[in-house]
Formats: structure tokens, sequence, C-alpha cells
């Protein structure tokens, strides 16, 4: 499986439990995520087949809903700290990165900090996934595939409290395969369903499988988007089938390096993720690394010049 590969399989249809997700909403997140929604529904009347499976149902209690609310109250005050401890450090790096228009692969590798980085969720394991998170005091940044966090507004407030959420599509297709305006439909339908479940601005995007070009690049700057890849693949998804949790963990011990920009999933089928963060976390903990959102890490520790747009470049420097 290559990287950015989702383990979903099967139609996407509407479920009893996404239309319940709507009615935490307020009203005007409500209606965008409702909108988004409608228009899917539409284009698969007219013939559209997605090339998701078959999202996982279930019965969306008033016990459900309470803690939903409280997720997005918490992801609301997450968002509110972050950018007031970002704009205490000065110029916002983001828009900088914005305007230079290139990919992002790496940090500066000169400060004690790495950004975690899940793609293709939310998934069922999510919530255990935030938990290991919370548990090792580690942050992270979510890219979510925007029908999904649409479906499950849910969870995509908890993860956003948990981290940040980014950008990861629509509906997952091979960006560089399509025109400007399906590019440009692709990343903004998400951006705007994202932005108004997690209350927060999506300033990241990630293409799936991280197929980018001067297309992609150009439209992503247009919507106010920086293009975030990665140094690091944790190897959990470069293989026909998942390795086991035991060997993605061996590998982010061996890989990771401050400054680090690390490529995971979240898998439908298995919680590999999960478990791999069980036994790794402690470990990055022992090194004396902090695992930060790609937002904190591009701010705290800027990457170099040459390292935009080349992984190569990207080099760590901190010794501890």
């Amino acid at each position: 499986m290559s990287p950015g590969t989702c383990e979903v399989r099967g139609p996407v249809a509407r479920s009893a439990a996404g239309i319940e997700n709507l009615r935490v909403l307020r009203p005007g997140q409500r209606e965008v995520v409702a909108l988004e929604m409608e228009r899917e529904d539409a284009g698969r009347r007219l013939g559209w087949e997605d090339a998701f499976g078959v999202l996982h149902r279930r019965e969306v209690s008033f016990a459900t809903a309470a803690i939903v609310s409280v997720a997005l109250a918490t992801a609301a005050a997450a968002a509110a700290l972050a950018v007031s401890v970002l704009d205490r450090r000065g110029p916002n790096e983001l828009s900088r990165l914005i305007d230079v228009g290139k990919p992002v692969y790496c940090g500066g590798g000169t400060r004690p900090y790495v950004a975690l980085t899940f793609d293709d969720g939310p998934t069922p394991w999510s919530r255990q996934l935030v938990a290991v998170l919370r548990r090792n005091g580690a942050r992270a940044t979510f890219f979510e595939i925007g029908m999904k966090a649409a479906r499950h507004p849910d969870l995509a407030a908890l993860e956003a409290a948990a981290g940040e959420v980014g950008d990861h599509s629509w509906s997952h297709p091979t960006l560089s395969n399509l025109g400007v305006p399906a590019i440009t439909r692709e990343l903004g339908r998400a951006q705007r369903a994202i932005a108004a479940i997690t209350r927060r601005p999506v300033r990241l995007t990630r293409p799936p499988f991280g197929a980018t070009d001067p297309r992609v690049a150009a439209v992503a700057q247009r919507l106010g988007l920086v293009v975030v890849l990665w140094n690091v693949d944790s190897g959990d998804a470069s293989a026909p089938t998942t390795p086991p949790a035991a060997v993605v963990a061996r590998q982010l011990t061996e890989r990771v390096k401050a400054g680090a920009i690390v490529l995971l999933h979240e898998d439908e089928t298995v919680p590999t993720a999960v478990d791999a963060m069980r036994m790794f976390l402690p470990v990055l903990r022992r090194q004396g690394l902090h695992a930060v959102t790609v937002s904190e890490l591009l701010q705290l520790d800027p990457p170099a010049a040459p390292s935009l747009g080349n992984s190569a470049a990207c080099h760590s420097t901190w010794t501890g």
C-alpha cells in the first residue's frame, strides 16, 4: 500500500449517525457541513463513484451528543491558547510560508520538537488515538478527508482539541491527475467543512499520496493553505499489508529526529497507529523530544530555506 492509501472499502452512503451528528453542531456549522453532504449526494445521483468504503456507522446517544459539545468547546479553547502562544512569538510563520508557496517537509531541526501527522481520518480508532496522545502529553496534526469529517463531526472536533486538523481533500483523489477546477473543489470543500466543524481556520493541506505539482501548489496558495509533506515515513502504509505496530514503533524510534514531520495513517480496519503510539511516545519523551502540531513546529523551529520544497535538505542539529 502506498503512503496516503485509505483502507476503507465499498460505496459511501448517508447514515443515521451522520444525520444525528449534524444536530450537535451550531446552526452556522450545521449549514456548511450539510451543504457539503448534499453536494456529495447530488454527485452520487449523477453517477459519481466514491473511492472509499462504507464508513463505520453507529448510534449517537444523548450522552454522545454531550461529549461532542464538550469536544467542540475544548477545541475552541485549545485553538485560542495555541494562537495566543504563537502570536507572542512574533510574525506568523504560516503566513510567510503561504506566500513562499513551496511544500514544507520539516522544521529547522535546531530545537527539541517534532510533528506527528496522521492522514485519512477520522476513523473508528480516533478516540483511542487521541486518548493515547493525551496520556503522553503529545499533540498532533490530523489531515482529515473532508467527506469523513463531515459525516463524523464529533471525531473531527475531538482531534482538533488534541492538536489541529488539516485538509486532506474532500474525497482523496490523486490531485495531480485533476484539472485546476477539480483540485479547487477538492481542497475548498474539505477546507470549508473542517473549518465549520472545528471553528478554526484551516491553513494546512496534505495532498493524498503526497502527489503535488505546480497546479496543486498554486490552488493551495490561493486558498491560503501551506502544503505539508514529510521527511520521515513511519512505514505504516508502504507495504501491501499494514505492518505490525511494533515494527512501526521501531522504525519511528530509528528515524525521528528533532524537526521531523512524520507521516502516519489512521487505518480503518486495524488500530496500528494507536498501538504504535503506545510504544513510541514514551521513547520520544526519554529522548527529550516533544510532539507538537505542524503549525507549532513551524513557528517554534522554522524550516531553513533550502528545505522548502526539498526533503533532502532536512537536517537535525539539536543534540539535547
